[in-house]
Order: structure tokens, then C-alpha cells, then sequence
């Protein structure tokens, strides 16, 4: 499955980038989902794997449905964003919870 993102160049061209989804190199997971995990599962200091494994599966569960929500959106705003600037240094991003 692709994703397509239109945007505008800084010269006001229209164009359109295509990532694919579930694509490595694009991933909402990296951008919040695994630090916020990693912030309430080692909170219960598990000794094993297994352990690991099941507070992983149990935080999970409980992520908000709404901050799901909030991170796509902002992921999404973020890659229009860099598209938009072509690649370049997004020196005025804002990052959002």
C-alpha cells in the first residue's frame, strides 16, 4: 500500500510523493510510539524476556485511542512538512503530543 502527499514546493509547484506504507525508513512507530512504550514498560522493571514481552503487550492496550489519533496527524504534517521543503533541515517543526 502507498500513501500519496500533496504539497507545494517553495517555488508554488504542485506535487505529489509517494511513500509506501509500512515502509521502514517511514514510521510513526519511530517517531513516538516505541520511546513512549519504552517509558511505561521499564517503569515495571521486568526481569525476563517474558516479562518484557507481556508489559509490552499490556501498555499497549492501554494507549488512548485520541493519541493514536494526535500521532498520525502530526506524523502526517511532519512528512508534508519535509516534502514540502524538499529534504531540507526543518529548522521550525513543532513537535506535538
Amino acid at each position: 500500500m502507498v500513501a500519496a502527499v500533496p504539497y507545494k514546493t517553495q517555488s508554488g509547484a504542485k506535487r505529489t510523493h509517494v511513500f509506501e506504507m509500512g515502509s521502514s525508513r517511514v514510521s510513526a512507530c519511530d517517531f513516538f510510539l516505541w520511546s513512549y512504550l519504552k517509558s511505561k514498560v521499564y517503569v515495571r522493571n521486568p526481569r525476563t524476556v517474558d516479562d518484557l514481552k507481556i508489559s509490552i503487550r499490556e501498555e499497549i492496550a492501554t494507549v488512548p485511542q485520541e493519541m493514536l489519533v494526535n500521532v498520525t496527524q502530526n506524523f502526517e504534517e511532519r512528512l508534508r512538512t519535509c516534502v514540502r521543503q524538499e529534504g531540507r533541515h526543518l529548522s521550525d517543526i513543532i513537535f506535538r503530543n
